[in-house]
C-alpha cells in the first residue's frame, strides 16, 4: 500500500531514512507505506516546506471528493489528524480544505493522476501524484525512469484496488479481534509486526468507508486509504542486494517529487518503503 500515509512524509521529516512499517508476517507486506507513528519535527525548512505541500494536496483532493464534514468524510478527518501530527499550520490545513470545496476561489484545478513502470529488479509499481498540471509532474517523472533505463509501461493489471486501514488494538487479542472484524466484512486482516499493536483491515472499495467508521467506534484508526494492493501471485522479490540498493534509490528518487503522493509495489517484504 499508502499508501497515502506515507513515507513519503515520514521520509522528508527525518535525518534518517527511517521507512514504515511492514509486516513480515505477511508476504505481501512489502506493498504497505503505512508510516512509523512517531513522527519527528522536519529537519529544515525545505523538508518542512516539502511536507506542507504535499498534505495540503492531499488535504484539497479529500475536502474536493467528500466534502468538509468530517462526520461524513472519515478519510478528510483521518487526515487532518496526521497533518496536525507532523506540526502542519492550522491555517494551512484550513486553507486547503476551503480551496476543495471551492470556499476559496483557485485558478489552480487540483487532480489526482496515475503512473505505472517497472522498477529496478523487474518490481512493478504504481505512482499517485496530486497536480494541477499533469505535463509537469509527467515531465518530473521520466528523468527518474530515463536514468536507470526503464520504461513507464502498465502495471496496474498486476495490483488490485483495495480499501485499507491501519489501526491500533491497543491490548486486546489479535484473534478475537481478527473475528471481530472479518464479521464487520473485511476481507483480511494482518499483524503489521509482532511487536506493535497495528492492525491493518483490507476492505472491498465499495465497503470501505462503512468499516471505517465500524472500525473508529473501538479502535484508534492510525491511516486509511483506498490503494493498490499486488495481487499474490504477482509478488516479486529481490534477491541481489546490489540491485536492491539500486532500487532504493530508485524509489526515492521518485518519492522526493513534490507531486508524488504515494508509490506503491509488488516487492515482497519491501525495506525501502
Amino acid at each position: 500500500m499508502f499508501r497515502f500515509s506515507s513515507n513519503i512524509y515520514k521520509r522528508l521529516a527525518e535525518t534518517t531514512n527511517i521507512r514504515g512499517l511492514h509486516s513480515s508476517i505477511h508476504p505481501l507486506a512489502g506493498h504497505s507505506k503505512w508510516a512509523n507513528i512517531k513522527h519527528k519535527k522536519a529537519a529544515n525548512d525545505a523538508a518542512k516546506a516539502a511536507i506542507s505541500f504535499k498534505m495540503s494536496s492531499k488535504l484539497t483532493m479529500l475536502a474536493k471528493i467528500g466534502g468538509a464534514d468530517l462526520s461524513k468524510n472519515i478519510e478528510l478527518s483521518n487526515a487532518i489528524d496526521q497533518a496536525k501530527s507532523m506540526n502542519i499550520p492550522k491555517k494551512v490545513i484550513e486553507t486547503a480544505i476551503k480551496r476543495g470545496t471551492g470556499e476559496l476561489k483557485s485558478q489552480d484545478r487540483m487532480e489526482t493522476v496515475t503512473y505505472e513502470g517497472m522498477a529496478p529488479g523487474g518490481v512493478a509499481i504504481v505512482v499517485e501524484a496530486i497536480t494541477d498540471n499533469k505535463n509537469r509532474t509527467l515531465g518530473s517523472l521520466r528523468p527518474c525512469f530515463n536514468k536507470y533505463g526503464l520504461s513507464m509501461t502498465p502495471t496496474t493489471y498486476m495490483f488490485d484496488k483495495k480499501g485499507m486501514i491501519l489501526i491500533d488494538i491497543e491490548k486486546s487479542d489479535f484473534d478475537s479481534v481478527f473475528e471481530k472484524i472479518l464479521e464487520l466484512g473485511a476481507e483480511d486482516i494482518l499483524e503489521v509486526d509482532e511487536e506493535s499493536n497495528l492492525v491493518e483491515v483490507i476492505t472491498d472499495p465499495a465497503e470501505f468507508g462503512r468499516i471505517a467508521n465500524e472500525l473508529k467506534n473501538e479502535y484508534k484508526i492510525k491511516e486509511m486509504q483506498i490503494g493498490f494492493m499486488p495481487k499474490a501471485d504477482m509478488a516479486t522479490s529481490i534477491t541481489d542486494e546490489e540491485i536492491r540498493i539500486v532500487y532504493e534509490k530508485f524509489i526515492a528518487s521518485i518519492e522526493d517529487l513534490d507531486d508524488v503522493t504515494q508509490v506503491y509495489t509488488n516487492l515482497k517484504d519491501d525495506k525501502s518503503r
